[in-house]
């Protein structure tokens, strides 16, 4: 790939980041409705399993999780969206309907030069919002839902950086020079996306942990911590936890021992496992 190609292409991101032209299609309705439902004072049951009934991919997803072993413990079958809402609680919910939009934006037949670089980032996705979900769960105070959230949308600004590349080959052709502008704009455009999706200011935070990170040693865990530690799991750094767990302050935060992390990888598994099987 030539280096003019390279300057154009991060000159058009910079730009229109800078201009605040940084988009991707606006969430379903039934997303929307639910994130607003959850951050309102009067959420309650009818509201939500109406803006769900209305969308029949998203029921029989819930109806899916709802009977999975990952939920279902005692192994008692429900065949009623009102008892599926109520087993999973209303974050699932929510997270669900997510996970379903994020994996059609992945999937769009319209990027076919990018499908394996989607598909690439859509896997990581879904092993960083698995593993933030197994991490959350080591501290009472964080909500392994919400850390869900976080992964899941860590890396959103791949995806627009992926569509944007559809209109300069050579980037897709070229996987050094794409992984390496990928790496250094995710973060900004994460953030940018997440902000006009109206996410809350946790999940918008975590998308770019070297900006929100907390690196004083005693504080408390957030879920900046949490991915921060999530994508050093996912790739593999439990190998060499002892360095990370003397080096790293979101690894000491959290007490990533070796015990915590065999805990980790454990629940991490089974959360992994149920997203695959119930997503398909």
């Amino acid at each position: 790939m030539q280096q003019s190609d390279h300057f154009r292409f991060v000159s058009l991101l910079a730009l229109e980041l800078d201009n605040g032209d940084i988009e991707l299609p606006s969430l379903p309705d039934v997303v929307t409705k639910i994130r607003k439902m959850l951050e309102s004072d009067d959420c309650d049951f009818e509201r939500i399993s109406q803006a769900v009934s209305l969308d029949a991919v998203l029921v029989s997803r819930l109806f899916v999780f709802a009977n999975s072993a990952f939920y279902n413990r005692a192994n008692v079958k429900t065949d009623t969206l009102e008892n599926a809402i109520g087993r999973l609680g209303f974050e699932v919910v929510r997270n669900t309907a997510m996970s379903l939009t994020m994996k059609q934006l992945y999937s769009s037949d319209k990027q076919d030069k990018a499908a394996k670089h989607l598909r690439a980032v859509w896997a990581r996705g879904m092993k960083l919002s698995c593993m933030s979900f197994a991490i959350a769960q080591l501290k009472p105070h964080l909500n392994e839902e919400t850390a869900f959230l976080c992964g899941l949308m860590h890396e959103v600004g791949k995806l627009y950086i992926l569509t944007k590349a559809g209109e300069f080959p050579a980037f897709l052709g070229d996987p050094e020079s794409l992984n390496a502008v990928m790496e250094e704009w995710n973060p900004q455009i994460s953030k940018s996306i997440i902000e006009s999706w109206g996410f809350p200011d946790e999940v918008i935070a975590s998308s770019d942990p070297a900006t929100y990170a907390d690196h004083e040693a005693d504080a408390a865990p957030n879920l900046v911590d949490v991915v921060v530690v999530a994508k050093y799991l996912v790739d593999g750094a439990e190998q060499n936890l002892q360095t990370l767990f003397e080096n790293d302050i979101s690894c000491q935060k959290l007490g990533m021992t070796e015990d915590a992390v065999a805990e980790v990888m454990t629940a991490y598994r089974n959360k992994l496992q149920t997203m695959q099987q119930s997503l398909v």
